[in-house]
């Protein structure tokens, strides 16, 4: 099985499958941050273009693909499993609506790349396989997408 780490604010760097029962399938390949458009100028009297050869690293999305095995029981499923998982990422005062979303830093071994940023909460499977009766374990197929706000915080060339 393959294997990576997530890193949720100042917590622990924890295995997603030992920490959360989230196996990794698949993450964007990445291995750069992309740049931000170059500034050019052009007039109608010349041919071509005046371009600023400088630039710096853009913000991206980074998406990783987990499965979440559960017992398919009423209080544990997928479904609690994603819940408490997505509570971890933010904090919210009492009576209050608001939610400040915390930097997490995952550690993709496979792809050797550390991505820091800021993440969605998890919303809606792409696959969902369940039984009614409750004689098969939940699985489910889920994307995290992490906001990467400052690419110069990612690790491109991690050492495992």
């Amino acid at each position: 099985m393959i294997r990576a780490r997530l890193q949720i604010a100042d917590g622990a760097n924890e295995d997603t499958f030992d920490k959360w029962g989230f196996i990794y399938l698949s993450a964007d390949n990445r291995m750069e941050a992309p740049i931000k458009k170059r500034d050019v100028t052009s007039y109608a009297e010349e041919a071509g273009e005046h371009i600023d050869p400088r630039t710096v690293q853009d913000v991206f999305d980074y998406k990783v693909k987990f499965l979440v095995e559960a017992p398919n029981q009423n209080l544990v499923n997928a479904n609690a499993k994603i819940d408490a998982f997505n509570k971890l990422l933010y904090t919210q005062p009492s009576n209050s609506d608001i939610r400040t979303y915390k930097e997490i830093a995952l550690y993709d071994d496979y792809k050797r790349v550390k991505i820091v940023g800021i993440p969605d909460p998890i919303t809606e499977p792409e696959e969902l396989y369940r039984r009614q009766n409750g004689e098969v374990m939940d699985c489910v197929v889920v994307e995290l997408t992490i906001h990467v706000v400052d690419p110069t915080k990612c690790d491109f060339n991690m050492n495992v």
